[in-house]
Formats: structure tokens, C-alpha cells, sequence
């Protein structure tokens, strides 16, 4: 049984019996955790990425690789965390692998969230056009940061991961996210101006 809806995958509530009836290969339970857990993992693709395409693309290739991997989820942390960090390995994946300029800044999810932000405020029309142009310009300055920058800035600024949570995705030091996202926000300001 999966229970309501969450802002983060990892809060994802899956029911252990209902993880080990995978494991089985018992008819429908695989169905029934992708139904219950697909609104969660697409979501959270749909931030990584910023283009609904690729975040159901990102969201097959999550489950694809759940049907492969689950037989090896030992319980040693919730499944609810196991399926975000697979979640985010596919997403910083299909990042890398993208060529273009959109895709590497995330740009496009960016913009949309702040200006979604911008437009549900009471700010007056001079306020919201300023800040729709610092909006662009805070999305250009993201795509222009380095590879392992705009990573830690997406996962601690943009999706909210700890510092812990984001070292462990990234297979680095807490250390290095700090350096990196200090660094990345230097770069921000000056770029941003």
C-alpha cells in the first residue's frame, strides 16, 4: 500500500509487504507500487529536468530500472528513499547527457516555477517585471555554471536536499557540496549582477 501524496520521494510511504511481493514477482504488485509511487517519481523528474518530455522519459527509465534492480533492495533504508536516489542517479544522468543549452541550465523548469511564484503574488506590474527579468537572467547565470555546480545547486536550492542527501547522490564529500555550492552561488551573483 502507498499512502498519500508528498512533496519529496523519499517521503514516500510503500508498504514493505507490498515491496516484498515484488520481490516475489507476485501478479500486480509491481503495477500497484509503480501506480502508487508514479505521480511522486514524476514530479520530482519534472524539477530535475524542467521539460515534462524528458521527465516522463526520466520517469520510464526510473521504473525500468526498479523492474531490474528491485530483487536487490535489501530494506537497509525505507523504499521510499531508495526509489528517490534512483530517481535522482537517472535524472543526473539524463543531465549529463544532454547536449544543448536549455537542458544543461534547467532553465526552462527553472523560469517556469519563479514565474508561476511571481504571477500568484500581489506585487504591482513594475515589481513583477523586474522580477520576471531577474528570473530570466538567474536562469541563463544557472545554465552557465559548471556541470558539478548546477548540480548542487539544483539538489540543496532547487529540490531542497540536505547537504547529507545531496553528498550521498553525488558520491562526494558534505565537504565538497559546501565548497561547490558556495562557490556556485559566487558565480551566480557575479554572473546574475
Amino acid at each position: 500500500m502507498v499512502t498519500g501524496f508528498r512533496e519529496n520521494v523519499s517521503d514516500v510511504e510503500v508498504d514493505p509487504a507490498l515491496v516484498r511481493a515484488v520481490q516475489r514477482g507476485e501478479k500486480g504488485a509491481m503495477d500497484d507500487l509503480i501506480r502508487g509511487t508514479y505521480t511522486d517519481v514524476y514530479a520530482l523528474c519534472r524539477r530535475l529536468l524542467g521539460d515534462p518530455g524528458d521527465a516522463a522519459d526520466a520517469t520510464q527509465e526510473v521504473y525500468l530500472r526498479v523492474v531490474r534492480s528491485v530483487l536487490g533492495f535489501r530494506g537497509e533504508a525505507a523504499f521510499g528513499t531508495w526509489l528517490h536516489r534512483v530517481t535522482v542517479n537517472v535524472c543526473m544522468t539524463a543531465l549529463r547527457k544532454r547536449g544543448d543549452a536549455r537542458a544543461r541550465g534547467q532553465s526552462a523548469g527553472l523560469v517556469d516555477a519563479v514565474f508561476d511564484e511571481i504571477a500568484s503574488t500581489d506585487a504591482s506590474t513594475e515589481d513583477r517585471v523586474t522580477q520576471s527579468d531577474l528570473a530570466r537572467r538567474t536562469a541563463r547565470a544557472l545554465a552557465e555554471l559548471p556541470e558539478d555546480a548546477r548540480e548542487v545547486v539544483v539538489l540543496r536550492d532547487v529540490q531542497g536536499l540536505s547537504t547529507k542527501e545531496t553528498a550521498e547522490l553525488l558520491g562526494v564529500s558534505e565537504g565538497a557540496v559546501k565548497v561547490r555550492l558556495h562557490r556556485a552561488h559566487a558565480k551566480l551573483r557575479e554572473l546574475v549582477g
